[in-house]
């Protein structure tokens, strides 16, 4: 199995309007949308669960879906995103349509001059419904450098004055 966590700031796709200025600017808030896709392999998957903690000064916002039934809630006191699945079939997402969690999220950057931390880590956990075998996967920070938005240069995430 396989998370991949990847954010926008234009995202027409997901039917979100993600507002303010880009390139972020200091003390100025800005939206993005952070998707999470799951890939399954071989086996079914349950008990899924799939965090991450949100930068500094990032927080979710009230816009969240998913195709899995349920969506990522948010826990303000410890920053942290969690979305709950039961159960995810073997070969999801290899064949058909992965299970995708997207939230937006709102940041107010407190300085200029470098990229500004949206995520942290996203981490997924799940148990082999077949061998009863905890396992994990991980995918890296994600930052406004938004290297999977095609709408935007890399250089236009660097916070600004």
């Amino acid at each position: 199995m396989k998370v991949d966590a990847k954010a926008y700031f234009r995202d027409a796709t997901a039917g979100i309007l993600n507002e303010g200025p880009f390139p972020p600017k200091v003390n100025r808030a800005t939206n993005f949308t952070v998707h999470w896709l799951i890939t399954n392999y071989g086996t079914d998957i349950s008990g899924i669960e799939v965090k991450a903690f949100l930068g500094p000064n990032v927080k979710m916002t009230n816009l969240a879906k998913s195709n899995a039934g349920s969506v990522p809630a948010y826990n303000a006191q410890t920053q942290e995103v969690s979305w709950q699945i039961d159960k995810i079939i073997a070969t999801k997402g290899l064949l058909g349509s992965p299970p995708e969690a997207i939230f937006q999220v709102e940041v107010i950057p407190s300085q200029a001059g470098n990229y500004w931390p949206l995520i942290q880590g996203t981490s997924l956990k799940a148990t082999d419904d077949f061998t009863g075998i905890s396992l994990t996967a991980v995918d890296s920070a994600i930052t406004t450098l938004l290297p999977d938005d095609r709408t935007v240069l890399s250089s236009q995430g660097i916070v600004v004055q």
